[in-house]
């Protein structure tokens, strides 16, 4: 319980020294979320090494100092994957939906708890209760905040590298398929740790799960870097493979994301050989800008035009 957050605090001087180092631009979303995440950790660890040193020494010192590190460590970690999700997916409705349920998470979870942890320091024995059944609630649903983040870059990044299949042969020796395994691993390994937090919560050691999460937290943070860098791979080289001339792999590249991209390059073949278009378009829910008309007359055209040819 004493290495937990002296770890923790380690990584979060180093982690200072990587932002520093990594963000050229120190302004937006993800710089300022990574840094209100990174310095959350500090007072939540040291808030642990106090009672952990001195179990008599309570008041609401010490518990401002446990929630306000929890507030910035807990909801930025959400934020700082939301920040970057754009990397990976273009719908605006999808992420405002992100987004939305992180803010309402702050005020269905952060604020009930807060007000039970003063009235349980304060020993109002009313509180102590709905302190214990909240104090559940809350790390479950966080967890799966965070699960439903990392499964939309998963999912999100398996996309890409079907792109990649539809776009090149050689797929680079199959570093597309590393790169999403490397995404994929590192998810994984973030999600067993987070489960971890819960088992100790539900199975009575609050006070270990109160240490170890900080540590989670500055570890997830370290890793953050490594997908980060993964995931602006990945899409740079989908971007550089569809940066040609315009194409028909260029022209996928620029379709709308309802557009199923290899049924699109099904379509161009078929536009070659002079075979039916209507059928080979596929529209998903949100096919109400036009763009899909749009393709397909400018596809009937091209087919058309090479009949004649012929």
């Amino acid at each position: 319980m004493i290495a937990f957050p002296c770890v923790a605090l380690y990584n979060v001087v180093e982690l200072n020294f990587i932002i520093m180092a990594t963000f050229k631009r120190r302004s937006g979303l993800y710089f300022w979320s990574f840094l209100a995440a990174t310095w959350g950790i500090a007072p939540h660890a040291i808030a642990s090494l106090v009672q952990l040193f001195r179990p008599d020494l309570v008041g609401p010192g010490l518990v401002t100092l446990y929630l306000t590190g929890w507030w910035f460590m807990v909801t930025g970690q959400s934020l700082v994957l939301y920040s970057r999700l754009h990397l990976v997916l273009q719908n605006t409705k999808i992420l405002r939906l992100v987004l939305a349920m992180i803010l309402t998470n702050v005020f269905i979870l952060h604020l009930p708890i807060t007000i039970l942890a003063y009235g349980k320091d304060a020993g109002i024995k009313a509180f102590r209760p709905p302190y214990n059944v909240w104090e559940r609630i809350q790390i479950t649903i966080f967890f799966l905040q965070e699960v439903i983040i990392s499964s939309l870059y998963i999912y999100e990044a398996v996309k890409l590298m079907r792109m990649r299949r539809v776009f090149a042969l050689n797929d680079d020796k199959g570093r597309a398929r590393r790169l999403i395994l490397h995404l994929f691993i590192v998810n994984v390994i973030i999600v067993l740790l987070d489960i971890n937090i819960i088992l100790f919560e539900f199975t009575g050691l609050h006070n270990i799960q109160t240490s170890y999460k900080v540590l989670v937290y500055s570890v997830k943070l370290k890793i953050e870097f490594s997908i980060l860098n993964k995931l602006v791979e990945l899409t740079r080289s989908v971007s550089r493979m569809t940066s040609d001339n315009d194409t028909p792999v260029n022209r996928v590249a620029r379709l709308p994301e309802f557009v199923d991209p290899e049924r699109h390059m099904q379509m161009q073949n078929g536009a070659l050989d002079g075979s039916s278009l209507e059928n080979d378009i596929w529209t998903g829910p949100e096919a109400k800008q036009g763009t899909t008309t749009e393709v397909v007359v400018r596809e009937k055209e091209e087919a058309k035009r090479m009949s004649v040819e012929d």
